[in-house]
């Protein structure tokens, strides 16, 4: 396995390096950024070099001391929204406590968000945390109502949070505990092992598993509207929007950012804006992108263009009329004058009234996409 190590670096050293003998020994290939191989990006900020790292490998394998770690500053995922949970305490009387927590992205650390990633795309995680962190969380949720409470041993009382978020997630969400060096050994020997009989298990019975759909996709905005496409239409299948925050990162290096989604999914399918304002740039796009299709060394990834925006797609949904006034050609400075600053919350509202048959008769490339998602969800329903 390729197998992606995520900790605090300074105070876990010695474990971290435990980690790289004992995994190197048992043949797996360990991501891990202290060493000169490590996958670095040139321009990039560490922490996003170390999220498509995560992106690389097959399972994480995370170690929770005392230590919270440092906020993530990258900009892959400046514009993020917040992660929001909820955690179990009690007040003063004893009496049980939920609290909804939500985290800013700048407030997240770069552990917490190497796991995010890793969950989004569906890798193996395997989380392990001193049991006396895990004592003082519990701790923590007993005096939850104290917004004074400091802990003795943890950094900080993020790192609370971060472990009952690992908790909630629906899969791989157990926290293994160990006490000492010796302990862990033994426990990440034993579930290495496990995941590697895992593995084998899924690698024979693999035609006989639900396929997994990703959807990269240019911004958040493309995700809600993606989203409700799918809903809308009524498709059923296992799908995956993944936000790139960057069209220039998705088609300047295509190959190499796309490539971990297609080992970690049986499909993917890429949509960008196509940015044209008239048929001819429409063909322009389409030249410009054929070169992709053409050197792709991925079979399972198609490529889309949502013209001129996916704006345009909202629009083709909610005003027909509107929509045909420009021709389908509603660039995203149009659109804001008609239904407003394309924002999350504007384009939630839109979508509430959002028209699939009408729009899919309006767009060709949107009648396209969705076509793509629904055949893709039956060979998913027709494999089962």
């Amino acid at each position: 396995m390729k197998i992606f190590l995520s900790s605090t670096a300074y105070d876990l050293g010695d474990f971290r390096a435990k980690i790289v003998d004992v995994l190197t020994k048992q043949k797996h290939e360990v991501i891990y950024h202290e060493s000169p191989t490590f996958p670095a990006k040139v321009d990039l900020h560490s922490h996003d070099q170390c999220i498509l790292a995560v992106e690389e490998c097959d399972t994480i394998v995370c170690l929770l001391d005392r230590r919270y770690g440092g906020n993530y500053v990258g900009e892959m995922l400046a514009n993020s929204k917040p992660i929001k949970f909820t955690i179990s305490g009690k007040d003063a009387r004893g009496e049980k406590l939920k609290e909804e927590l939500e985290v800013p992205i700048n407030k997240v650390s770069i552990t917490w968000c190497e796991l995010q990633r890793a969950y989004a795309l569906n890798k193996n995680v395997i989380t392990f945390a001193r049991q006396r962190t895990l004592d003082e969380k519990e701790t923590r949720r007993h005096n939850q109502y104290l917004k004074t409470f400091r802990p003795s041993y943890a950094e900080r009382n993020e790192l609370f949070d971060f472990i009952d978020w690992i908790t909630k997630q629906k899969r791989n969400n157990w926290i293994i505990p160990f006490n000492n060096i010796v302990d862990f050994e033994d426990k990440l020997i034993t579930y290495i092992k496990e995941f590697d009989k895992q593995k084998l298990r899924t690698t024979i019975s693999k035609r006989h598993l639900t396929k997994k759909i990703c959807v990269i996709v240019e911004g958040e905005i493309d995700r809600i509207v993606v989203q409700n496409l799918i809903r809308k239409s009524k498709i059923k299948g296992e799908f995956v929007i993944i936000p790139a925050y960057s069209k220039y990162r998705i088609l300047q290096t295509f190959n190499e950012y796309v490539l971990p989604f297609s080992r970690a999914f049986d499909k993917v399918l890429v949509l960008v804006d196509t940015d044209a304002n008239s048929a001819e740039q429409l063909l322009t796009f389409q030249d410009s992108i054929r070169p992709l299709n053409e050197n792709m060394i991925m079979e399972n990834v198609q490529i889309f263009g949502a013209n001129p925006s996916i704006e345009a797609w909202v629009a083709a949904g909610v005003d027909e009329k509107f929509y045909r006034n420009y021709e389908g050609f509603v660039d995203k400075t149009i659109f804001v004058g008609r239904f407003g600053n394309s924002t999350i919350q504007n384009t939630r509202n839109l979508m509430k009234d959002f028209n699939v048959a009408q729009a899919m008769q309006l767009s060709r490339e949107l009648a396209d996409f969705v076509a793509a998602l629904r055949q893709y969800a039956f060979e998913e329903q027709a494999g089962n």
